[in-house]
């Protein structure tokens, strides 16, 4: 009996999954089969390439990337928190606090083991 109350669900997804890939689908045969030289060239800010397209980068770029979302995040928690701070009371002080001393660790360690420094 519980299992008819999710039908409404199944039936959407389905059909989302239908039109999604009728279109996939459509736009796969109804497609032009000319290749262009012009639109093949890539585009990047109006300035067309001059050198090597695919370069690589260093993984500093990666690393400071993947260290900002971490510490973006913890920003996004900390304020959820201190805004309901009083209501909640010292149990929540208490979780804030280990989160950011678990986050400060981490920081210490990529500090100490120069991950911020450009090389």
């Amino acid at each position: 009996m519980i299992l008819r109350d999710y039908l409404p669900v199944v039936v959407f997804f389905v059909l989302g999954l239908c039109v999604g890939g009728g279109l996939l689908t459509a736009s796969f045969l109804f497609r032009r089969k000319r290749r262009n030289p012009v639109k093949d060239l890539p585009y990047e800010s109006g300035i067309l390439a001059t050198g090597a397209v695919r370069q690589r980068f260093p993984i500093d770029f990666y690393l400071v990337a993947m260290l900002f979302i971490v510490f973006d995040i913890e920003v996004a928690f900390v304020y959820r928190l201190a805004v309901v701070l009083k209501s909640v009371g010292t149990a929540a002080v208490i979780e804030l606090v280990v989160f950011v001393a678990v986050l400060g660790a981490g920081l210490a360690y990529i500090w100490r083991k120069r991950a911020l420094e450009w090389r």
